[in-house]
């Protein structure tokens, strides 16, 4: 079973617990699940899918919980070929009221802003740092497709506290610490600019982590 998404994730947390009364308390085992990764872990890679809007030069990102934008990429359609848009600090590039395909663009307050109205409604990848907060709108991240052990492992844990199960509680509270050690060293590991796999254990979870290539 894969487990690389957010809906992924609350479906083997709802698997893994066992009980059919646990399905609609996924969400909230996520959210608990990374308030903990969010105190243990540096901030995690996402990379979020927008489409901006025709005549705007605005478009709203308030729903993602930014800590530093690094790229901006824009597409004419749904797959097709991208154009890095450079970014830049709010206010320190020139606008122009002519729609057409932007040369800047700048993340100011919770819209990123592009020197230009758009021509087209651009398909647009947003890659940030931000902090844990799976979500429809952000399915995935740089943890979840490396180590999707620590986050099962989060949720199963904060699950038996759900159910009042201490043996669940402990085991996978033991886990999850392992896991994060081995998370905090891979991710110093991708810092230097050395990628390696993912020390994910497959007999828990018989899923092995993907490779991951965008910038």
């Amino acid at each position: 079973m894969a487990i690389s998404t957010y809906s992924e994730l609350k479906t083997a947390v709802t698997e893994w617990m066992d009980r059919s009364d646990i399905s609609g308390t996924a969400e909230d085992l996520v959210t608990l699940a990374e308030a903990k990764l969010n105190r243990k872990l540096d901030a995690v890679e996402v990379t979020a899918p927008w489409t901006g809007t025709a005549s705007s030069r605005n478009v709203d990102v308030s729903s993602l919980d930014i800590i530093e934008p690094m790229f901006v990429y824009i597409a004419d359609t749904v797959g097709g070929d991208e154009t890095e848009i450079e970014l830049k600090a709010p206010a320190s590039f020139p606008f122009d009221d002519t729609n057409g395909e932007p040369g800047y663009v700048s993340l100011d307050g919770d819209n990123l802003v592009f020197d230009r109205p758009l021509d087209v409604a651009y398909s647009i990848r947003f890659r940030y740092r931000g902090r844990f907060a799976l979500s429809d709108a952000t399915p995935t991240n740089d943890l979840l497709t490396y180590h999707p052990d620590v986050y099962l492992a989060a949720c199963i844990m904060w699950g038996g506290v759900y159910i009042n199960d201490a043996g669940k509680v402990q085991g996978f509270k033991s886990l999850l610490d392992e896991f994060i050690d081995e998370a905090q060293s891979h991710i110093a590991q991708r810092k230097r600019g050395i990628l390696s796999p993912t020390p994910i254990l497959a007999a828990l979870i018989g899923n092995r982590s993907r490779g991951y290539t965008e910038s």
